[in-house]
């Protein structure tokens, strides 16, 4: 945690509760993408090293990589894409919370700060929804809902319930698609850094692009304050 944090009201919101967070977020996506490529580089000396080990002992060629075999498992995939993919989803649904908790904190410094006899609770939906819609109706904040910003930040938030509903499939056990892997079947070619044709796959460069979202539709909701508010920081 910071050592100093000013007093949590409105117009501070953005400089120093949700700047703080960005910053700690930024650290996290890095550690988790780092642990991702430590990883592959692990894998692929590894099995380079049993591959060479084997042909110089005229052993029969199957490979091993924590307990898995490659007369089994497609283990390049696995160990390059799937698992490091698995490593994203975590840290996505963290970094989607995150987010959605620093949203939901500026509704309760409205209505604690304006009085606001409706709390934040009040509102119908649920997450970035709920605490948008707070916002723009009982504080009567523009939440740039025609942005960009909040287009990609819905279409992510159609892949974060993808991963939290059905584990990521796109596709049933027939192989068709869900409703909800349709959805974001259809929006793949439109959000970057997401792959897949029965299951989600979230590529490096994924994590990134959620926070370049969030970063910058937080950008425009501090812009709002500042039109309304007026500028400054508050310290008591």
């Amino acid at each position: 945690m910071p050592i100093y944090l000013p007093t949590r009201v409105v117009r501070n919101w953005y400089q120093y509760d949700v700047s703080f967070s960005l910053e700690l977020i930024d650290s996290f996506v890095d550690g988790v993408e780092k642990q991702a490529a430590d990883s592959i580089v692990n894998y692929r000396e590894k099995r380079r090293s049993e591959v060479i080990g084997r042909e110089q002992n005229d052993e029969r060629l199957v490979n091993t990589h924590q307990g898995l075999d490659d007369e089994t498992w497609d283990l390049d995939g696995i160990f390059e894409e799937y698992f490091p993919s698995l490593q994203r989803r975590s840290a996505f649904l963290t970094v989607c919370s995150y987010f959605e908790h620093e949203l939901d904190s500026l509704c309760s410094l409205y209505q604690s700060e304006k009085d606001f006899k409706e709390a934040p609770s009040d509102e119908g939906g649920k997450g970035i929804d709920r605490s948008a819609n707070y916002l723009a109706r009982v504080a009567n904040l523009n939440v740039h809902k025609a942005s960009e910003e909040w287009a990609a930040i819905k279409r992510i938030q159609k892949v974060r319930n993808l991963i939290v509903h059905q584990n990521g499939k796109l596709r049933d056990h027939r192989g068709e698609y869900s409703k909800r892997g349709k959805e974001v079947a259809d929006l793949v070619p439109r959000i970057s850094f997401v792959s897949g044709d029965s299951e989600v796959v979230l590529e490096n460069g994924f994590l990134r692009y959620v926070l370049t979202k969030y970063r910058g539709y937080f950008r425009l909701i501090s812009e709002s304050i500042t039109a309304r508010e007026g500028n400054g920081t508050a310290t008591k």
